[in-house]
């Protein structure tokens, strides 16, 4: 027999195998209690046997209340989208709600198809950390409106956007981060950012020239965009630390321009942190484990997190009218990777 031949199972073929109502059997599948331990075992013995999966969806429509939630994230190579997920995902499940998760891959057309298939799975709301900038993030705001849908936009935002929002003062955390390099010493500090096209590297690079024109090295300011990849990153790193004036600290926008300065660092036969300091902007649990300890400057991820989902509780349940924008304080993390400046570079006074 073909696959498409097959006749697929209902819900009151697994109830008549396990000689149980159909009641009873939506409720095992369903995760609901008040079945006893041996009917609830025939169920699941009865549905796996059949190749029974239950219709989600469809049971949403029944029940008039979808319980799945999107979340559409622009790089599961970054660990801090990474952690977010795992976040949300935790709330949602305490909260009876599944996340139904999808991944742009830093293209924006990819990030729109995206975005209308998990609307197509009827989502009770939408969480999105757009991968673009403020323009081509509006169609994320426009498809949820046209569909009624509640919806949160994290990390790559700003107070600007006409939706409910939840970040990190970046550029405070960035001119904090900076004004450590400079108090070690250091004047040629390059900013090392993906792209400025994003609200929070834009406002990294802010901070960081922040803290440079306080400390009068506004000659000294160089921000580097890198590209969106581990590879673009270091071969931009690798042609700055090539150069004659080489900087003494590289201070990274991010977790991937982070992994690519480190490449170049070494491929350069550069020592870190007595030939050049570095700082990332985001933490990662390995930054703590190879040696030298990577300085970093850590997000909130977890009240983040639980933010992003408090926020979208009061959305579901039509406590939120206004838009709410929320914004966290980032933390310094010093540790081994930066350092004092060689004493021919350091700043005077």
């Amino acid at each position: 027999m073909r696959v498409s031949d097959r006749t697929v199972p209902t819900l009151r073929d697994v109830a008549n195998a396990a000689e149980v109502s159909v009641g009873t059997a939506s409720k095992v599948l369903s995760g609901a209690s008040g079945v006893s331990a041996e009917r609830a075992r025939r169920v699941w013995d009865a549905a796996r046997r059949m190749g029974y999966r239950r219709n989600g969806i469809a049971a949403d429509l029944r029940r008039g209340r979808p319980t799945s939630i999107g979340l559409v994230l622009p790089d599961l190579t970054n660990p801090f989208f990474v952690d977010i997920a795992r976040a949300l995902e935790t709330h949602a499940l305490q909260h009876g709600y599944q996340l139904i998760l999808a991944h742009a891959g830093e293209d924006p057309e990819r990030e729109t198809e995206r975005i209308r298939f998990v609307m197509s799975r009827q989502v009770a709301g939408m969480i999105v950390i757009p991968c673009s900038g403020y323009q081509r993030a509006q169609h994320a705001i426009a498809e949820a409106r046209e569909c009624h849908v509640p919806l949160v936009m994290a990390d790559r935002v700003d107070d600007t956007f006409p939706a409910n929002t939840v970040t990190t003062n970046s550029r405070s955390a960035s001119a904090e981060g900076t004004a450590h390099l400079i108090a070690l010493g250091h004047k040629r500090i390059a900013f090392l950012v993906n792209t400025l096209k994003l609200v929070n590297s834009r406002e990294r690079a802010e901070g960081y020239m922040d803290a440079m024109h306080n400390a009068n090295l506004d000659t000294y300011v160089s921000v580097v965009e890198c590209g969106m990849t581990a590879a673009q990153s270091h071969a931009a790193t690798l042609k700055i630390l090539s150069g004659s004036m080489r900087p003494t600290a590289l201070f990274t926008g991010c977790n991937v321009t982070t992994l690519g300065a480190l490449r170049a660092i070494r491929d350069a036969d550069l020592r870190i942190p007595l030939d050049v300091s570095l700082l990332s902007f985001d933490d990662a649990p390995w930054m703590s484990v190879l040696r030298p300890y990577l300085t970093s400057i850590r997000q909130p991820v977890e009240a983040i997190g639980h933010a992003i989902w408090q926020l979208m509780l009061k959305l579901l349940s039509g406590q939120q009218d206004e838009c709410v924008h929320l914004s966290f304080t980032a933390e310094l993390l010093v540790r081994e990777s930066t350092a004092h400046a060689p004493a021919e570079t350091a700043v005077s006074g």
